[in-house]
């Protein structure tokens, strides 16, 4: 690749590039103050809004905010049953006393981000401040064992805390988890609710610091879209840019050929370089973490490939999530999220890089009504799969039910990450998950009290076969003639008769499709291990499409409006699936095949084909 010099001139010529800037240059004085690029500047901030006798007026609305945020957290929930955590009473006690200290020096020479202490509530906040930065290897078993010499004795409880910009865990067990999120959360429902009794100044204050950490937590989807189209129809003009003040890129092999045509350009237009960088850094620097963002493209590669639909999958350049395709049906009995929550779906699954540069899947269940959400994680929990006692209790909202971590040897390598993506998807443990998720649903459909016998999935699983003798006994009994019906590893599709009689009238597929006729059943292996039996209303004629539609709805069928629209091809009349135990046990597939061709709604459905066949 030839990184010519004239792709700056096309770059400053940019619409979307001129975009981005004035979004990323709107004033802010925190900007001019670059208290965004510095960890110790957030931690003045904190320990600002943290001091009750500070000039803010807000008293310790802040340390009580913190206080009720970690003790909500699911990541948290195991310490507080650990710890017996009198929460309650944490929050409503006054702070009004506490002190705050910056950069506590401990006896190994190390220094604490921010120390708090009460003395009415006998209590003491650790916060390491962790905005960009890992931990270092020792450092927060020093400040607890600083803290507690100094304090322990006196009866004080000691609260540490780790906070970071994206949810990072700690290394030591002791410390409570907290985001950046969290404390945006928390200033923004105080501006909001509070307006008329905060100062100006402070108010202003605290929205220049609300715009900065938005830019970090929040995505920005037009901001992302501008980012996405300049780094393609811009890229070498962004590498070339931000590789000159980015040495640390010269161990990735894939930028060799970048940094030769760097070395070989004269000193004085190396100089210009860097200027025109450092005049536009944020955005460059926005432009290229979003376009070359390896995490981000590996997922849509896998996305693609396991041909997700748009609606079950977030691409978000952090923490691209998705759910199983088949779990929407699932809204039916587990309920729809009380409020905004990634997909829009109880259950999540996302992919995240962690701080120490590991790649990392996690199942969650999220905000469910509380009935539902109460019976679905007793559901999970029959099916072997461990809840925290606290997650049941009324209030507690996410419940995290699987993580796994995988190594990525090049994080600047697009094939590896999404090696570790698919790794992690075909893992037993999350394949096992996947099956007990869909069981514990099954369950509930069907009151069971008694756990499923949930075996542990094999390797050779991992091929999604359905058994062809279970197939060609189905076809036997409900006599269906070989020409009518087709077998492959991944599906097994069939026709009847009255299906066929059917293309008399409204005539056969437009473009080559299955068995080419007007409807199409096919049986289907989920990732779960369910069986799941389509309908599907094919591609014919539009005008004869919106015939059988009519026809459809005539006879007491809700079909979705967009299905009669001249483009549509596709439209599903009926899905059902159960989860099959073991796969290589042909006579419970065959049992399976039955249960879900015999439900009510498809013997319904074959009779209005029936009728409008005649």
């Amino acid at each position: 690749m030839t990184y010519s010099l004239d792709s700056i001139a096309h770059l400053d010529h940019s619409k979307a590039f001129a975009q981005l800037n004035s979004k990323f240059n709107s004033f802010n004085p925190l900007k001019v103050l670059r208290i965004e690029q510095f960890e110790i500047r957030h931690s003045n901030v904190l320990a600002w809004l943290l001091d009750p006798s500070e000039n803010h007026n807000l008293g310790d609305f802040f340390v009580k905010k913190i206080l009720s945020r970690i003790f909500t957290r699911a990541e948290n929930e195991e310490r507080i049953l650990d710890e017996a955590i009198d929460y309650v009473n944490y929050h409503f006690s006054s702070y009004s006393d506490l002190e705050v200290f910056r950069e506590v020096r401990t006896e190994t020479g190390r220094y604490i981000d921010l120390v708090a202490k009460s003395d009415e509530q006998k209590t003491v906040f650790i916060i390491e401040n962790k905005f960009h930065a890992g931990e270092s290897e020792g450092q927060l078993d020093d400040y607890i064992s600083y803290i507690s010499t100094l304090y322990e004795e006196k009866g004080y409880t000691i609260i540490p805390i780790f906070l970071t910009l994206n949810n990072v865990a700690p290394s030591h067990a002791k410390y409570w988890v907290l985001d950046y999120s969290d404390l945006l959360d928390i200033i923004q429902v105080q501006l909001t609710l509070n307006h008329e009794s905060i100062a100006d100044r402070v108010y202003d204050f605290l929205t220049y610091y609300i715009s900065i950490l938005k830019e970090e937590l929040v995505e920005d989807k037009e901001a992302i879209g501008l980012a996405l189209d300049v780094y393609k129809t811009n890229q070498h003009a962004i590498d070339l840019l931000y590789a000159t003040h980015h040495d640390e890129l010269r161990k990735h092999h894939r930028y060799n050929e970048l940094f030769r045509q760097i070395d070989s350009i004269e000193d004085e237009t190396r100089v210009a370089l860097k200027r025109i960088y450092v005049k536009q850094k944020q955005t460059i620097d926005y432009v290229y973490r979003i376009g070359s963002n390896v995490l981000r493209q590996a997922f849509l590669t896998f996305a693609n490939k396991e041909e997700f639909p748009e609606e079950v999958y977030q691409a978000d350049s952090r923490l691209p999530s998705f759910i199983l395709p088949d779990w929407v049906d699932f809204q039916e009995v587990i309920g729809e999220p009380i409020f905004p929550y990634w997909l829009g779906h109880g259950l999540v699954v996302w992919y995240e890089r962690t701080w120490d540069e590991r790649l990392k899947l996690t199942i969650e269940v999220g905000p469910l009504p509380y009935e539902q959400r109460l019976s679905f994680l007793n559901s999970l929990e029959k099916q072997e799969i461990p809840i925290k006692s606290k997650a049941k209790i009324e209030g507690s909202k996410f419940s995290r039910i699987h993580s796994q971590i995988v190594e990525i040897s090049d994080w600047s390598n697009i094939e590896d990450v999404l090696t570790g993506i698919e790794y992690l998807y075909q893992t037993n443990e999350t394949r096992n998950i996947f099956k007990k998720i869909a069981l514990a649903v099954e369950a509930i459909q069907s009151q069971e009290t008694k756990a499923n016998d949930v075996k542990e999935i094999t390797q050779r699983n991992n091929t999604m076969y359905i058994p062809g003798e279970a197939f060609e006994r189905f076809v036997a009994i409900h006599n269906i003639h070989s020409e009518n019906c087709r077998h492959t590893h991944r599906n097994s599709s069939f026709v009847t008769q009255t299906i066929r009689i059917l293309e008399k009238t409204y005539g056969i597929p437009r473009e080559n499709w299955w068995l080419n006729s007007v409807f199409i059943y096919w049986f289907e292996r989920l990732k779960d291990d369910r069986l799941k039996l389509v309908l599907e209303l094919g591609p014919i004629q539009p005008d004869l499409r919106l015939a059988v539609i009519e026809a459809l709805e005539e006879n007491g069928m809700t079909i979705h409006p967009k299905s009669k629209l001249p483009t549509a091809k596709y439209t599903r009349v009926f899905s059902k699936a159960r989860v099959v135990n073991d796969w290589e046990n042909v006579g419970e597939v065959l049992t399976v095949m039955e249960y879900l061709y015999n439900q009510q709604g498809n013997q319904r459905v074959l009779d209005i084909l029936d009728k409008i066949s005649k």
